[in-house]
């Protein structure tokens, strides 16, 4: 049933929505800058106190309200009955804009200002408050300017169409955080650059609902959105913008790039491939290869591998990453390379007892699911007096930063999450698990970056310190 005059209802409320919109937010940006100090309330104490406490209060309360099943019904109520629900979204902004009006015009100010930016501080907390307020600009973008702005409701009325609801938000500022509008909306309430008690009030309760609100808000998404809201949650900071954290220890990497690993395309394998002389630079030292039985345990696409066939090691080479493996043989068959190549794990070698020389294990220790377990197999598969020679990350804050936070996060010279800092291992702690396994240990000596290759990539060799990177070599006794 078609409401008569409802595309001029629709324009009215259209106007009315936008009108009150504009007049809120110029109001708290107005009010706010000077901290709530010339807003036009004038009762006298104590009614102002408890005025401003109902002009405070009613924000939050009936803001939280009105996204529930219930407030939605009464929004629906708003306007004519055929096109209520429709029109649900354009009421909310009016019934917000009006509640953001009343509090930031009515307001009786204390009349103490305890202080006020002036001359270069001004400057900056003038240049902090805009950015707040472009900031949440940008966010109400992101989120849909037609939701956010009530503009879907009375604009679909006037074509005769539902509302054209945006998809959940997943761009923009929020792939950084769930909830950027609340996050950046607590920025403007902050930044002012003249500081009152009514300010502070202000501030304070409307950083406790920006922190709270949102969780109604997601309660609903959930229900409307199910899974793809988990997923999309999941690993995302609710509040403060960072970037997503990424599944952590994350080995499904060699297989994704197992078909570039030889090919130089990629940084972090041409990184990968850029250690392999700097560790055979001090294993050569302990060990002639030819002629031996060796292991390379994680052998990946085959760097290390390929480098000790060429020394005249009998190369035997295990890894879990099947892609990886399938990678490795067919380069080494181009070469002509003979590398046994095998899909497994260090918990469980498929080598029979005693019938290696050496095992070679680099850049793996620090992923695998069970070290004591690797070890015990490495010197099962060992003959008496048969060399383990390994490198791993220590766990250190300056690893943790090096390797984690600028390696994977700022420079990417790794994948992000390829790494778990709670998996990296202490010197002291592998050298007792390897004593206590039957070996006989040696002093770790520290391993990173030398310089620079032509292409910007690192150059790595021996260093003075193991804070992050660390080889050893032991011997089963």
């Amino acid at each position: 049933m078609l409401v008569p005059g409802r595309k001029a209802i629709a324009v009215i409320y259209g106007g009315l929505c936008h009108g009150l919109f504009v007049a809120g937010v110029a109001m708290m940006i107005w009010q706010m800058y000077f901290g709530m100090s010339r807003c036009f309330g004038t009762l006298a104490w104590p009614w102002s106190i408890a005025a401003n406490a109902l002009l405070i209060l009613q924000f939050p309360i009936a803001h939280s309200l009105l996204l529930t099943g219930r407030g939605r019904m009464a929004l629906a109520r708003l306007a004519p009955r055929s096109i209520g629900r429709d029109m649900a979204p354009t009421s909310f902004v009016i019934v917000a804009a009006l509640q953001t009006l009343l509090l930031f015009s009515l307001w009786t100010p204390s009349g103490t200002v305890w202080w006020q930016a002036a001359g270069i501080t001004q400057f900056m907390f003038s240049g902090l408050y805009l950015t707040s307020w472009l900031l949440l600009a940008k966010a109400i973008f992101d989120a849909g300017l037609g939701l956010q702005t009530g503009a879907i409701g009375w604009l679909g009325v006037l074509r005769n169409r539902r509302p054209a609801y945006p998809p959940m938000p997943r761009s923009g500022l929020f792939r950084f955080s769930r909830q950027p509008i609340y996050f950046a909306f607590t920025l403007t309430v902050w930044t002012a650059p003249v500081w009152t008690p009514d300010q502070l009030i202000v501030a304070v309760v409307l950083t406790a609902y920006c922190l709270t609100g949102p969780l109604f808000k997601e309660r609903r998404f959930r229900r409307m959105f199910g899974a793809e809201f988990e997923t999309y949650r999941r690993g995302l900071s609710y509040f403060v913008p960072m970037p997503p954290s990424a599944p952590r220890n994350d080995l499904t990497i060699y297989d994704r790039y197992a078909s570039r690993w030889w090919d130089g395309s990629v940084r972090w394998l041409r990184t990968l491939q850029n250690l392999v002389p700097a560790r055979l630079q001090y294993f050569d030292t302990l060990i002639d290869w030819r002629g031996k039985t060796v292991l390379d345990l994680g052998c990946g696409g085959g760097f290390m591998a390929e480098a000790l066939a060429r020394r005249g090691a009998v190369v035997h080479a295990i890894d879990p990453a099947m892609d990886a493996i399938a990678i490795a043989r067919q380069h080494a068959a181009n070469l002509g390379l003979d590398i046994g190549y095998q899909t497994g794990v260090g918990e469980a070698l498929p080598f029979a007892d005693g019938s290696l020389d050496a095992v070679v294990c680099v850049d793996v220790l620090e992923h695998v699911v069970d070290v004591g377990r690797v070890i015990s197999e490495v010197r099962r598969v060992l003959r008496p007096g048969g060399m383990f020679l390994f490198d791993t990350i220590n766990r250190t804050v300056l690893a943790r930063l090096v390797v984690v936070y600028l390696a994977e996060d700022v420079l990417r010279l790794l994948p992000r999450g390829t790494h778990d800092p709670a998996k990296f291992i202490k010197p002291r702690e592998l050298e007792g698990m390897l004593t206590r396994k039957g070996f006989k240990t040696f002093l770790p000596v520290g391993l990173g970056p030398r310089g620079l290759s032509r292409r910007l990539d690192f150059k790595f060799g021996r260093l003075p310190v193991i804070a992050i990177l660390y080889m050893s070599h032991a011997i089963k006794d």
